[in-house]
């Protein structure tokens, strides 16, 4: 075995996690997640909104 070079593991290393970013934020999954976090967001504003407004 021979010496690990670390300028070829961190390049091996910044491919593979760039790759699998990629594979992950174009996947079906990550859409419904992002989707879910938007409409609970907007739906915790709307009633944030709604409650201030019946207090007065």
């Amino acid at each position: 075995m021979g010496k690990i070079n670390n300028k070829r593991l961190t390049r091996i290393f910044t491919k593979f996690t760039s790759k699998q970013i990629t594979n992950f934020v174009s996947s079906k999954e990550f859409k419904k997640r992002v989707m879910d976090f938007i409409f609970n967001a907007v739906d915790d504003v709307v009633t944030i909104v709604y409650d201030e407004a019946h207090k007065k």
